[in-house]
């Protein structure tokens, strides 16, 4: 899989024409049950942290490896305010790139909020939604992120009773 959208590097180069995706993993995880006594559903927060990072393949200056991660941290409240659980989970999605520049932070941190966003959720909204459910507790929901022009936005008309992404 190739990633496209317009992080053009200050060459003109631009990092997800260069890019192709190698593999996405599950880091740490971890799921607490709170002391609510009833799982009626009430608020739910996702907060979302993202990070990129870039090394070169030192047999090949001309190419590099860019890690994206993200760490997820939902957390699930009953109708009284008392929780009813949360869950911590991060992903790092790894994209083989072909450049001759190293991208700087700006580009890294761009690239990371938004193609390795896009790439990583669907994993997490899985795992979180599977993992709830293992759980016996309410099946916690993701939004679905759309892509529009270089900003990453969510979708949350496609998914009823979805949780909210606060955070970034």
């Amino acid at each position: 899989m190739s990633a496209r959208n317009s992080q053009t590097h200050a060459d003109g180069e631009v990092i997800t024409d260069a890019s192709s995706l190698v593999e996405v993993v599950l880091g740490d995880a971890s799921a607490r049950r709170g002391p609510a006594k009833h799982y009626n559903p009430g608020d739910a927060q996702v907060s979302v942290e993202s990070q990129g990072s870039f090394s070169r393949n030192p047999k090949d200056a001309s190419k590099g490896l860019i890690a994206c991660r993200d760490r997820y941290t939902a957390e699930l409240i009953n109708s009284d305010g008392d929780r009813i659980a949360v869950i911590k989970a991060s992903f790092v999605a790894a994209f083989s790139v072909v450049r001759e520049e190293d991208p700087d932070e700006a580009e890294l941190e761009k690239f990371a909020n938004s193609t390795g966003r896009l790439v990583i959720r669907p994993y997490a909204r899985e795992f979180i939604q599977q993992l709830s459910t293992r759980m016996g507790i309410p099946a916690f929901l993701l939004e679905v992120l759309r892509f529009h022009g270089s900003v990453v936005e969510e979708d949350a008309s496609e998914v009823s009773g979805a949780v909210s992404e606060v955070g970034t």
